[in-house]
């Protein structure tokens, strides 16, 4: 870490480059790096994230663990390759948070040892998959990387999928690459690597295990039968908030650093890793530096789709309906703040997790999302909500249901963004423009609510579900958002049964 005791400024004839820093200030050789990590999608995620978290590992272990480099490769963008290129792989990482006792803090980090294409280079990859010091293969492609359909199920239609099924020796995708070089360390009677998708899928390591198993059967049922009895696809829960690239993010490795960089990270002293210890051979220690190795990843996952990802949502529809533009800026009203750590009690009590496990995380959530140094628009939050609604909102209100806790306050937000999409505007008669589907949107300003716009079923439960939104649709209009967030505040609903 960089002391920060420096000038506050320095002129740019006297910025030195991030490679000359690594050179005066190493924290480890990293051309006694071995490879034993490949992964796909080095993007900015995964330098402000996985790559960051190797970093600090070498940085514990120093020469003890020299088997943990880093190649990264690239399927898609090539930006990345070619920007970090000319700096030998070394990026600066600057966490940076109004709430922190050290406010910025900089580094360069070395974990990557090499970028490659890996459409241009695709045997050189292969070989590298297959090499004895590759132990671990993992990815942050996002969704998309996986080419699944509406199930999660392997869409073997896909364009880039019917390639690689036809040339399986020459692939283009990481499930592709994936299966051929386990292939090949099949066959050279070699273990197979673990595989760790990192990427913010639920239960992503089954996910990504059943795609692998239905593009290997459609190849050779004996290898799908070799992959299902020999390797492994733990299941991860990660969490950053690394922002999309901004033009300031350039001035902190000039004024901490004193060097110039090339595709800087700026991101939020929190980050969490838990990983579940199903490994087929060596791993890095990782619990050493702050990765949480469990045999039950399900409260973890509980924890992070309703306490970060629901509540992100909530504060999102509260803020469009509030016509707010940040989310530091909604979640720093008194009304709204108060309302959230209530709501976040509400769903705590609908969770089947210990209170305890809880408690730590819902008051991390509620500081991370105040960090006005890291400001994060409310409509790119606010974007695709009837999917969040039905992907993380909906199952609070089926346990709600089932637990009898009282939905009000788990509803009132979704009704608030109901209205601000019906209208086509907040309270105070902002403009807003939903960035949802078009079935949606007009399901939405036709008067379809919850189970309406998620295309569920009658019954009792989605009754409740939608006679409580529909008092919460009066509420909000009858009294305005402000004091309908106080009344619900204040009226004791926590635990209560929930409504007939």
């Amino acid at each position: 870490m960089v002391n920060l005791l420096r000038p506050a400024s320095v002129s740019s004839s006297r910025l030195g480059t991030v490679t000359g820093l690594w050179k005066e200030q190493s924290p480890y050789d990293r051309t006694a790096l071995n490879t034993g990590i490949v992964h796909f999608g080095p993007g900015r995620f995964f330098r402000g994230h996985l790559a960051y978290i190797i970093h600090n590992y070498l940085v514990q272990k120093g020469s003890q663990e020299q088997k943990w480099g880093i190649c990264g490769v690239s399927l898609k963008s090539q930006r990345t390759l070619k920007r970090l290129k000319p700096q030998t792989f070394l990026y600066t990482l600057t966490k940076h948070s109004s709430s922190a006792k050290k406010r910025e803090e900089a580094e360069v980090i070395g974990s990557i040892k090499e970028i490659v294409n890996g459409r241009e280079k695709c045997d050189y990859v292969l070989e590298k998959m297959t090499s004895s010091s590759v132990h671990l293969v993992t990815l942050t492609i996002t969704q998309g990387g996986y080419h699944l359909d509406k199930s999660f199920n392997l869409d073997t239609a896909n364009e880039d999928i019917a390639h690689d099924l036809q040339n399986p020796s020459t692939p283009i995708t990481a499930i592709g690459f994936i299966v051929e070089a386990l292939r090949r360390r099949r066959d050279r009677s070699m273990n197979p690597f673990t595989t760790l998708s990192c990427d913010n899928l639920p239960r992503n390591g089954e996910i990504l295990r059943k795609a692998v198993l239905a593009y290997a059967e459609v190849i050779d049922p004996q290898l799908t039968e070799y992959i299902r009895d020999n390797a492994t696809f733990p299941n991860t829960v990660v969490d950053r908030i690394v922002p999309q690239e901004q033009e300031s993010d350039y001035n902190y490795p000039r004024r901490l650093l004193q060097v110039r960089a090339r595709a800087p990270i700026v991101t939020e002293p929190f980050w969490q890793f838990v990983v579940e210890d199903n490994f087929t051979g060596e791993r890095p220690k990782w619990e050493d530096v702050g990765v949480i190795m469990t045999k039950d990843i399900t409260p973890f996952l509980y924890m992070k789709s309703r306490f970060l990802n629901a509540v992100h949502s909530f504060i999102a529809c509260l803020a469009v309906r509030a016509g707010i533009e940040y989310m530091h800026e909604a979640i720093r009203q008194p009304e709204i703040h108060l309302f959230t750590r209530l709501l976040m009690d509400d769903i705590a009590a609908a969770t089947p997790v210990p209170r305890e496990m809880c408690e730590q995380y819902m008051e991390q959530v509620l500081l991370r999302l105040s960090n006005e140094d890291l400001p994060d628009p409310t409509e790119r939050i606010a974007s695709e909500t009837a999917r969040k609604v039905g992907k993380y909102i909906f199952p609070i209100l089926e346990d709600a249901y089932s637990r009898k806790v009282n939905m009000k306050r788990i509803i009132l937000p979704v009704a608030a963004w109901l209205l601000a999409v019906r209208e086509g505007a907040s309270e105070s008669g902002q403009s807003y423009h939903a960035k949802d589907t078009e079935s949606a949107i007009t399901a939405i300003q036709e008067g379809a609510v919850i189970s309406g716009i998620l295309g569920l079923e009658n019954c009792e439960q989605t009754e409740v579900v939608d006679n409580e939104c529909h008092q919460a649709l009066q509420d909000l209009q009858t009294h305005g958002l402000l004091t309908t967030l106080k009344n619900y505040s204040d009226g004791g609903f926590l635990n209560e049964t929930a409504s007939a």
